[in-house]
């Protein structure tokens, strides 16, 4: 009877020390894990929040005349009604020089033909 107790003593306190571990170390886990997510939450709402204001600054910008007519002349070139506009095209791009060299003579000829 008293070696029973003596088996029995060190295996329910390993069980108890086993229990408490668990309960310990889930809700710790579960902390850390949640307090993550919430600074990951936390970062996502200031960029959303800074991004907010940016728009309110766009919409406040795109209230006034004068920048929608600046939008239109120079993004969609738009004019007034009897106004003209231009468009000035880049220069032609130079042509493309051929090296002499073996394998591209016989290209060489057949372009210059």
């Amino acid at each position: 009877m008293i070696a029973l107790r003596r088996s029995v003593i060190p295996l329910v306190l390993v069980l108890i020390v086993l229990v408490v571990l668990f309960y310990a170390v889930l809700p710790t886990r579960t902390y850390l894990d949640q307090r993550s997510e919430t600074a990951d939450a936390r970062a996502e709402l200031a960029a959303l929040l800074e991004e907010n204001d940016a728009f309110r600054f766009r919409l406040t910008a795109l209230s006034q005349p004068e920048e929608v007519e600046r939008l239109a002349r120079s993004e969609y070139n738009l004019v007034y009604p009897g106004e003209e506009a231009y468009a000035i095209l880049p220069p032609a791009p130079q042509p493309v020089e051929i090296p002499d060299l073996w394998p591209l003579n016989a290209l060489v000829t057949s372009l210059a033909e």
